[in-house]
């Protein structure tokens, strides 16, 4: 579904930084923690409650873990968040960059002193045994997938029995035509380098059956922290209120409903590219 026709002309480090010298681009960036600085970037990311809502979930769901696999690392905010955690981690990135890739996450680790192993892999391949880890991590990764069916499996396959996988914010389109390209459209940084994507929810269902993991839930846009990142739930509650319908019902009716009402309108819209988080479970046989 990635556009392999079109060419680019940037790759995904350039792109971020041109991104970063653009001034209209500022809350953007710093609200992706992608800015140049690549230590408070995971510092924020380890406070905030996006990653307050994944520690929960694991307590919740696999009480004992300790080893996980933070794949994609990106520049480094999960691995740094797991490892100031105590978590054992280990973390896949196939970029090499200084800004957003294993040299981001390197750096990261010895600013903070911190430690977890950095390996060299696409998802679809990973080097690694069978039943290695506790948890594997993936934030807003299943949607770069060049084959999600072997991404999870293999993830299903380096869980250890009882293990989760946690995908968390995984763009969905309705379609792979007009919907997954009105989603591409607005993605700034896909005009670079191309490398945005979104999978329709019933192949991320499939792709987790298909695997041998069981779903165990299944997150929506608007259901939990995890989805809302940048907004939290507080600040969409007041852009609910803020907004003309909003401002206009608020003269009538209680807050409460005005912020029922506002989700139920946010719900029913169906955004292309709208985030969903999955939290599956590898069978004890």
């Amino acid at each position: 579904m990635i556009e392999k026709d079109r060419q680019f002309t940037h790759t995904w480090e350039e792109a971020i930084n041109l991104l970063r010298a653009t001034p209209e681009y500022q809350d953007l960036i710093y609200q992706a923690y992608l800015t140049s600085d690549l230590v408070e970037n995971a510092r924020r990311f380890a406070g905030s409650q996006e990653f307050s809502e994944v520690l929960k979930l694991i307590k919740t769901n696999r009480p004992n873990a300790r080893a996980v696999l933070d794949c994609p690392g990106g520049n480094g905010i999960a691995t740094y968040a797991f490892a100031s955690n105590g978590f054992d981690v280990t973390t896949v990135e196939p970029d090499s960059s200084a800004s957003v890739g294993r040299g981001a996450i390197t750096h990261v680790l010895s600013e903070t002193g911190s430690t977890a192993k950095i390996v060299e892999a696409f998802g679809e391949n990973l080097p690694f045994t069978d039943n290695s880890f506790d948890i594997v991590y993936v934030r807003q990764g299943l949607h770069h997938a060049h084959n999600l069916d072997e991404m999870v499996c293999e993830y299903a396959r380096v869980l250890r029995p009882g293990g989760l996988l946690l995908a968390c914010r995984e763009h969905v389109v309705d379609n792979y035509e007009n919907s997954l390209q009105d989603f591409l459209s607005k993605q700034i940084d896909h005009q670079y380098y191309g490398g945005e994507n979104a999978f329709m929810l019933v192949d991320y269902r499939n792709a987790i059956f298909k695997s041998g993991l069981q779903l165990k839930q299944e997150i929506e846009p608007y259901d939990s922290p995890i989805n809302l990142h940048p907004n939290t739930p507080e600040l969409l509650r007041k852009k609910i209120e803020e907004s003309p319908q909003g401002i206009l019902l608020m003269k009538f009716l209680p807050r409460m409903w005005v912020h029922r009402l506002g989700l139920w309108r946010l719900r029913r819209a169906k955004l292309a590219g709208r985030l969903y988080s999955f939290v599956a479970h590898k069978p004890v046989k």
